[in-house]
């Protein structure tokens, strides 16, 4: 009980530490919590909030365990959250001491409970918000105890209690529930091939199956709507590529952690042999299949099976802890009796004994010395093996999940009191989360491709990812364009590449308005002008349904008018840019155009009509052709070769064009290596950039367009550096404001 409630309020320590529970996905449980609770029929795969609202498969149990505990409390939504996940994760402290004991002793029992209440995945969980998984990580082991305990009960008091724990589980998580009928109906299968072996009869097995039917009996009213909701719209059934890509790309357990965690599996067989009197027995063989299956299945990847496997990496890390206790038991048991022998062979020694026997026998008793190898072992662990989380790894892991702070949590506040119930918000992944929940309004949030479960989400989470980020984009398959528009000078425009194998481009290079100057004569005396300085008269995007669509922005003030035109066009692997500079005062002729180019690519040296930069890190290579006009290129600082320079000399004329085509492409190690064979590359690009390539899907983002379709109200903003973005443009007005969100009003249209 002491390590119990140890656990509860070490847990409790890193929730409520910075007052607001840490991770984005207590805003989910909240939307679900809240969508449950309203007025009328619930429909528990309905979510009224987050994503804009709509299909969800997240499994209520914790849902509605949390709902009746915040109804009879009233305590804030987020606190009553943090403690019961606190209570139930600690509580697997308990499940753990029941489990080893059962199949080993109490003393490793109690080494198991002490480890479990440190350990680094358990708070993890908590951390980044994964409540009702916490949940089933406690009834997969009771029921496991359960079942492990089976013949000290006759059938009704066995099958009640296991068939509501079973019942639980389906009711709580989906993952957990097919992790759990995966161990249980592997163990059962295996061991009904040869019984005997296991130490157990076939009639046993069979009564382990019992409570899963009777628990799948119990939830069938949901399980009749969820699995079918599951079949169509889940995206680890009907994978989508995007989805795969980003898992694949960020989602990954290494193959080096498979095999580290593998060779706990043989102590398993060991200690089997030495305590049980055989390498199978039958609760033995639970653990190592309760290790084995979520270890396969992080490599799931290679048999077509798409989902973030770190999440399996929380189920098998029990087991793993139990045989880690038991070898600190058994290793200090027999350190402790080693010396306790060597002790009583010196006692023998009548002149040694007489003088210092009596101290040492009465000081470095056998358990005194069982309880200092157990704590040195203890201490070490603690501090060495990751798995296992201390203070100060605990406060920085929080830190980096924690979202919420008082001035967030102020605007999720007049959100909910000042706008109507019905407004749509768009805000970025974490936030979005808290907004939708908390604020009970609909929340379209900008979630990575790999966080996404239901197939729905995935063209929501772009667009608002692309909303928050820029106004145009066109993507074909090679280059895509980022263009910020007039009112923010930053990505004006942004190239990035599109990397095989991942949904994430690579932001290579991009111009800047507040980098860009004109130099002109006006009457005889040179004035310079930041691009930035003249207004935008228009901006769009044109040809969205064509295989060249086309990003157009205008400005001009009482001198110049000033085009951008961006061109991608489909099955052409380069961007055309396009600048047209007129003047409209008779008296003002133009002299330069200053253009600066910043890559994360390094600066080469020009050649001919081009200029290239490479970024070794990344394998790319991003090459400027320039059609007609000839800039002067030349590196801005030496110490920081990814600046580049180009100078027009427009030559005093009262109108120019410039025209530069742009392609970011991969090159070879051994290309990087050989500074001829690079060169070649690039020549050979130099001599035709026009190229045709195969046609690939092309895509297009108006921002437009899509606060249209969404019907977006409101968008929070957390990103400061482009308020202006918002501020500038005519089409939204601020809000509300404080020192961490903006959130700007969409004006209606018309």
């Amino acid at each position: 009980m002491l390590i119990f409630i140890f656990a509860f309020f070490y847990r409790l320590f890193f929730l409520l530490r910075e007052t607001f529970p840490p991770g984005a996905d207590i805003g989910f449980h909240a939307s679900v919590i809240n969508s449950i609770t309203q007025s009328g029929n619930t429909n528990f795969l309905w979510d009224f909030y987050q994503m804009g609202g709509g299909l969800q498969l997240e499994f209520p149990g914790y849902h509605i365990f949390a709902s009746m505990i915040i109804i009879m409390t009233g305590i804030p939504d987020y606190l009553a959250q943090a403690i019961i996940v606190a209570l139930f994760s600690s509580l697997i402290v308990l499940a753990a001491f029941l489990i080893t004991r059962s199949v080993w002793n109490e003393s490793a029992a109690f080494i198991v409970a002490f480890l479990v209440a440190i350990s680094g995945y358990d708070i993890g969980m908590l951390l980044w918000g994964g409540y009702p998984n916490t949940i089933a990580l406690l009834l997969i082991p009771l029921t496991f105890y359960m079942y492990l305990q089976r013949e000290r009960f006759s059938l009704t008091p066995f099958l009640v209690p296991t068939s509501l724990l079973t019942a639980s589980i389906f009711f709580t998580h989906s993952l957990s529930t097919a992790v759990f009928l995966a161990v249980t109906t592997v163990t059962v299968f295996i061991a009904m091939i040869a019984p005997k072996t296991f130490g157990t009869s076939r009639t046993n097995l069979l009564y382990w199956l019992l409570p899963i039917i009777i628990g799948a009996f119990l939830a069938s009213p949901y399980l009749a709507s969820a699995i079918p909701a599951y079949l169509s719209a889940n995206t680890t059934i009907n994978a989508l590529s995007v989805i795969n890509q980003a898992i694949l790309s960020t989602r990954i357990v290494t193959f080096e952690t498979f095999l580290v965690f593998s060779a706990c599996l043989v102590p398993y067989f060991l200690f089997s042999k030495k305590c049980k009197g055989h390498f199978l027995s039958l609760p033995t063989f639970l653990l190592i299949v309760w290790l084995f299956v979520p270890l396969v299945l992080t490599q799931g990847y290679m048999f077509g099976l798409y989902i973030d496997y770190n999440r399996f990496m929380y189920f098998l890390m029990l087991p793993v802890i139990i045989i880690l206790g038991v070898m600190v038991d058994y290793g200090s048991a027999y350190f402790a009796r080693t010396i306790d022998t060597i002790n009583n062979q010196m006692q023998k020694n009548k002149s040694w004994a007489n003088k210092w026997a009596p101290k040492i026998s009465k000081t470095l008793t056998r358990k005194r010395i069982y309880a200092i190898f157990v704590f040195v072992c203890l201490f070490a662990i603690f501090l060495d093996l990751p798995i296992f989380l201390t203070p100060w790894q605990g406060i920085s892991d929080q830190n980096y999940y924690q979202i919420m702070n008082n001035a967030g949590y102020q605007a999720i506040q007049w959100s909910k009191q000042n706008t109507p119930a019905n407004s749509v918000f768009v805000s970025d992944a974490t936030y979005g989360w808290w907004l939708g929940g908390f604020a009970q309004r609909p929340t379209i949030s900008a979630v990575s491709p790999q966080f996404l479960t239901v197939a729905r989400e995935l063209n929501p989470a772009q667009n608002a990812s692309l909303l928050l980020d820029t106004d145009y984009m066109i993507d074909n398959g090679y280059i895509q364009v980022r263009e910020d528009g007039g009112y923010i000078g930053r990505h004006n425009p942004q190239f990035l590449a599109d990397l095989s194998g991942t949904p994430f481009p690579y932001a290579f290079c991009q111009f800047n308005n507040s980098e860009i100057t004109l130099l002109s004569n006006s009457a005889g005396s040179m004035q310079t002008t930041d691009l930035t300085q003249i207004p935008v008269t228009s901006m769009q995007i044109v040809g969205e349904q064509t295989n060249s669509p086309t990003i157009i922005v205008n400005r001009e003030n009482s001198d110049f008018n000033y085009s951008e035109i961006l061109k991608v066009t489909s099955g052409v692997a380069f961007a055309n840019m396009t600048i047209t500079i007129q003047s409209i005062n008779q008296n003002v002729l133009l002299d330069w155009a200053n253009y600066t180019l910043n890559s994360d690519g390094k600066f080469l040296e020009p050649g001919g009509n081009t200029v290239a930069m490479l970024d070794t890190g990344m394998n790319e290579v991003g090459q400027l052709f320039f059609v007609q006009n000839q800039p002067e290129i030349s590196c801005v600082n030496t110490q920081n070769p990814c600046i580049t320079q180009l100078c027009y000399n427009l030559q005093g004329k009262s109108s120019a064009e410039i025209q530069v085509l742009v392609e970011i492409y991969p090159v070879s190690k051994n290309d990087i290596e050989n500074q001829s064979n690079l060169n070649s590359t690039l020549l050979t690009n130099a001599q035709n950039p026009q190229k045709p390539v195969a046609s690939r899907p092309i895509t297009t983002f108006n921002y437009q367009a899509t606060l249209q379709e969404y019907s977006v109200s409101y968008i929070a903003n957390l990103d400061f550096e482009v308020n202006s973005k918002f501020t500038n443009d005519p089409a939204f007005t601020l809000a509300y404001f404080n020192t961490q969100v903006a959130i700007f009003k969409v004006k209606a249209s018309g």
